[in-house]
């Protein structure tokens, strides 16, 4: 346990002293709701960043330490994915806020204590249609919690992801 000081509030994280590592640098998530568990897709917009992202971070993330907050507020959502990794000797979140939709809906009433993550390309073409490559790369999610913000605030990692996602959001506001 170490006690960590933010905004002038004291907080006990049962987290060991590792760093965190923020990635926001994705498209956003894609929902696959016809499969054995419902499968959480991490929408990316290379190949090359499909690659490091699973080969340099997600593949040391053991599956059953995964956690998957999803903060509602009206009719949008923070996504956020974090696990500490002994490896990398980093804790590694993934963040984004996003739009409530129809597939985030199903996905949540789908859920039933077990989905898959699995990295996804989305390939804009020429016509301006788009495809979807879906990668074999997958976790097994067994903690993903749908929670309010206030209900947010009791867990360290997720605390700090919702106060960076707010001033990100106020640093292109300006």
């Amino acid at each position: 346990m170490s006690n960590v000081k933010y905004d002038g509030r004291c907080e006990t994280s049962n987290m060991t002293d590792t760093k965190i590592d923020w990635f926001d640098d994705f498209l956003g998530l894609g929902y696959h709701l016809y499969d054995v568990r419902p499968v959480l897709l991490l929408l990316l917009d290379n190949r090359k960043k499909v690659a490091t992202t699973w080969n340099k971070i997600i593949k040391y993330f053991p599956d059953d330490e995964i956690k998957v907050k999803f903060i509602e507020r009206d009719t949008k959502y923070d996504f956020i994915l974090y696990c500490e990794s002994r490896i990398l000797q980093s804790t590694w979140v993934f963040l984004k806020p996003l739009n409530m939709s129809e597939h985030y809906r199903q996905f949540k009433e789908d859920y039933d204590g077990a989905a898959v993550l699995k990295l996804a390309l989305y390939i804009k073409k020429k016509d301006n249609t788009t495809e979807l490559e879906i990668f074999k790369y997958q976790k097994r999610l067994t903690n993903v919690k749908f929670v309010t913000e206030s209900e947010a605030e009791q867990d360290f990692v997720v605390s700090r992801a919702i106060q960076k996602l707010k001033s990100d959001s106020k640093d292109t506001t300006i």
